[in-house]
């Protein structure tokens, strides 16, 4: 490949590709826990280092969830970022840079490392559930009853409300279901609908499941 061709994508450019993205790096992901060669007392307080990414503030950010047995100390916390920095940069986040992410048009070669501006934050789980942002409200009754209608609605409102991200999966995500009630579904986990199930209430894992191997949803 030419170095004409090679673009660099900042974390606001690269948002239209978040959907393929998590799914390589979920395909990728290992935990990183075993490999932590820090202080005893620390890696006893851990249970996983799994990475990830999460889009925030209409970005794309790569990230780590990191699961905890006990609370961790503010050196404790310094020590694990420090460790992910270096997997990100020279471990896992080396090998997996490397891997070449089909998209339409070309490749995508994703670094969650960068010698320049990088940064590391924790952010606890209470705060992530903060910031989610809220499904925008639409109506089914009395409207189009075209799928592709409903979806270009459904996806034009998550735009309008800054997640384009998740704008761009609904729209895989329908496009790949073989059912009108099951895009129905589908659509209603991301804006608000008739048909939505409340967001405290946890997903049905037989419904999700039962998608997958009639081939309504490629994942």
């Amino acid at each position: 490949m030419d170095n004409d061709d090679v673009q660099d994508l900042d974390g606001r450019e690269i948002l239209p590709y978040y959907a393929v993205v998590k799914e390589a790096v979920d395909q990728y992901a290992d935990d990183l826990l075993p490999f932590y060669d820090g202080p005893e007392d620390i890696k006893t307080k851990l249970e996983s280092i799994l990475p990830t990414v999460e889009v925030h503030e209409g970005k794309l950010y790569g990230c780590a969830v990191v699961a905890c047995r006990q609370d961790l100390s503010e050196r404790q916390w310094n020590d694990v970022m420090e460790y992910i920095t270096g997997q990100y940069s020279d471990g896992w986040g080396e090998g997996f840079e490397q891997r070449d992410i089909e998209v339409d048009g070309g490749f995508l070669n994703v670094h969650f490392w960068q010698p320049e501006r990088f940064e590391m934050l924790p952010v606890s789980a209470e705060y992530r559930e903060s910031i989610k942002p809220v499904r925008p409200p639409m109506e089914l009754i009395g409207h189009d009853g075209n799928i592709f209608a409903i979806m270009g609605r459904a996806a034009k409102l998550l735009r309008e409300n800054g997640q384009n991200a998740e704008s761009l999966e609904m729209r895989r995500r329908v496009t790949h279901c073989d059912n009108y009630y099951k895009a129905l579904g589908i659509i209603s986990e991301y804006v608000e609908t008739e048909l939505s199930v409340p967001r405290d209430l946890p997903p049905d894992p037989a419904r999700r499941k039962k998608e997958k191997q009639h081939g309504g949803e490629v994942r």
